[in-house]
């Protein structure tokens, strides 16, 4: 029986703490639930992350960097 691997992409989030204006827009609309807020967002789910990049585009401050790996 051969082996059956499974093909999938694995995204490093990061979110600059120093950028983050707290404003939530990640939170808001990520789609699989990745981050977490506080006083600043931080991704607590990173391993649910599509690669949408849906909140690198809603991020004004630019703080959250979606890097395929």
């Amino acid at each position: 029986m051969a082996k059956k691997y499974i093909d999938f992409e694995v995204y490093l989030v990061y979110v600059d703490a120093d950028k983050c204006d707290g404003c939530e827009e990640c939170v808001r609309y990520c789609p699989v639930d990745v981050f977490d807020f506080s006083t600043k967002a931080y991704p607590v789910r990173p391993r649910n992350c599509l690669g949408c990049r849906t909140c690198e585009a809603v991020c004004k401050s630019k703080a959250v960097v979606i890097t395929e790996i």
